[in-house]
């Protein structure tokens, strides 16, 4: 299902791309012409890099949240029962 959605997203980009060959004027940081589908194409990977990196962070937090539940368990034993052999046979 993940190769169709990034095999879809990929026609998508390409087709915006095609469809968007005139240049603009850009007047960002620095001053000149480019073409429309360069200035798409570099903020839609700029969109991938930055997701990607949120979502590393996402992971490794919920890395650290199992390994911290996976030792409270660990930590954590039942009571001992303080019955005695006799009084059990007498609760059954």
């Amino acid at each position: 299902m993940r190769n169709i959605f990034l095999i879809l997203l990929t026609v998508i980009v390409t087709l915006v791309c095609v469809k968007n060959s005139q240049t603009v004027n850009i007047d960002l940081f620095i001053e000149g012409n480019i073409a429309l589908w360069k200035l798409i194409l570099t903020f839609f990977v700029m969109g991938i890099l930055f997701a990607f990196l949120l979502k590393g962070g996402k992971k490794k937090q919920q890395r650290e949240n199992t390994a911290l539940s996976d030792q409270l368990e660990e930590e954590y034993q039942e009571p001992k029962s303080k019955l005695s052999d006799e009084d059990r046979d007498f609760l059954s």
